[in-house]
């Protein structure tokens, strides 16, 4: 217990608050404005989200409790992938191999944060739904909050389970000493999936024994527990054993073209195919196209319809600019193999935008073309959407030199850049929807500053010599 603490307060906590303060000191006006920023975009969103259930009058407690599995599960699936290589980091690997802690609260230590992030984030997106119940006179029963709770729990211990499940699986069928990203979200979507159809079925008997249901619940959450204590032990060994892997050696004279050009989109193809970061958008972009066509199976056309626009506006966003926001990180890790390639500025540059510009389409129209064959959902306005695509990749590039990307601050910057980019095409829809040519205009010269901040301002040395 003593070492339990030890790491939650110096390694997990120790960390979170240093970066805080570090932030806090260098960024002190942008920090206190993007938390207004996101005050005033939650507040909005707590009306909307109160207006819609007050008059659509969905109060029903089994549905919405239904729906609480079904976000509690997407948000802690997100949250245990993108956190999935904590354990790899040197801090925890000196406690774990110098101290007396055992592997269940070393796994629990280090998985706290991310999933304490993802039960506060799914309390403020249901916070509207509990205000909506008090203002319509709905007292909340002490059995429900009881309920709520023990599922929480249940699916958390059952999704971090499931996810080392897969990657001991995966590690001792596959590969031990490689990380096949992909088979192992698949396997651990299929495992959760499981559990939900589990919990949805057994919730029959909340209207007949709802005593019953609640033993249930306590009895999942021993076996849960059970299950974590019983692979524990496996998954951190298949994880220490990962850390024995070689990188693949990087040499600029494999890559050497006559061309500049040439030789740089070469090398950021060498990136793009060994990054981490672009397995997760194309598992992401797997799951929103699932996503949008399960839609008219479950929602009305109407609703179909809003949905899409959600996914096409905000979620697929994510993507779009998490690609290019890349641009700026490569350049801060990887100066020494750029200074030894001895080019332009512009020939690192252009490249490289164009690059994640035509992989931003791609992704775009796959999205949409798919969503009209399955669901038939027409979109249009494709040239402007393709400037405005233009207007993200240019802007998430320039963010990426700009602020230095980690794993603390990702998840931040990507919420940020949401709220932004849909923020600003928001403006200037409204402002010059009326005439085509000055919204192209516009989205053009956007692109043109933000190109020009990253090519006079932050491109320096050892870009070349």
């Amino acid at each position: 217990m003593i070492w339990t603490r030890h790491v939650l307060h110096k390694i997990e906590w120790g960390m979170l608050t240093a970066k805080a303060k570090q932030l806090g000191q260098k960024y002190p006006l942008q920090l206190l404005a993007a938390a207004t920023f996101f005050l005033l975009m939650y507040a909005i969103y707590v009306v909307i989200s109160l207006r819609f259930f007050m008059q659509t009058g969905e109060s029903e407690p089994t549905d919405l409790y239904l729906q609480l599995m079904k976000m509690t599960l997407l948000l802690l699936g997100a949250g245990i992938v993108l956190s999935r290589n904590k354990l790899k980091r040197q801090e925890y690997q000196f406690y774990f191999l110098n101290s007396a802690i055992q592997s269940v609260p070393f796994v629990l230590c280090a998985y706290f944060f991310p999933v304490l992030f993802c039960f506060l984030m799914i309390g403020l997106l249901f916070l509207p739904i509990v205000l909506g119940l008090l203002i319509s006179g709905q007292a909340l029963s002490l059995y429900w909050i009881t309920v709520v709770c023990i599922t929480c729990f249940v699916l958390a211990l059952f999704s971090l389970a499931s996810w080392m499940v897969m990657r001991i699986c995966v590690s001792h069928f596959v590969s031990k000493i490689k990380e096949h990203l992909l088979l192992q979200t698949i396997g651990f979507a299929v495992l959760n999936t499981l559990v939900f159809l589990l919990l949805q079925k057994a919730m029959e008997m909340i209207r007949v024994w709802p005593s019953v249901y609640l033993m249930f619940l306590v009895i999942l959450l021993s076996a849960g527990w059970l299950w974590l204590k019983g692979v524990a032990a496996c998954y951190v060994n298949r994880m220490f054993l990962q850390l024995k892997t070689e990188m693949k050696s990087f040499s600029y004279k494999k890559i050497r073209t006559q061309s500049s050009f040439l030789t740089h989109l070469r090398q950021e193809l060498v990136y793009f195919s060994r990054s981490a970061v672009f397995k997760e958008q194309g598992i992401l972009f797997l799951f929103l196209v699932c996503l949008t066509a399960g839609l008219p199976f479950v929602f009305t056309p109407v609703e179909t319809g809003w949905l899409y626009a959600f996914i096409l506006q905000f979620a697929l966003k994510e993507i779009l600019i998490m690609l290019p926001l890349m641009i700026g990180r490569e350049y801060y890790i990887n100066q020494r193999a750029i200074f030894m390639l001895n080019t332009s500025k512009g020939a690192y540059l252009l490249p490289r935008i164009l690059f994640y510009y035509a992989i931003n389409l791609m992704t775009y129209f796959v999205f949409i073309g798919l969503a009209y064959l399955v669901i038939g959902i027409e979109s249009e306005g494709h040239g402007l959407a393709s400037l405005s695509i233009l207007l993200i990749t240019a802007m998430a590039a320039c963010t990426g030199f700009v602020v230095r990307i980690s794993e603390f601050n990702k998840l931040f910057v990507i919420v940020m850049m949401i709220a932004v980019v849909s923020f600003i095409d928001m403006l200037l829809l409204q402002w010059l929807s009326s005439n085509v040519y000055l919204l192209a205009t516009a989205y053009l010269l956007g692109s043109v500053v933000f190109f020009s901040g990253i090519y006079f301002v932050m491109l320096k040395r050892p870009v070349l010599r």
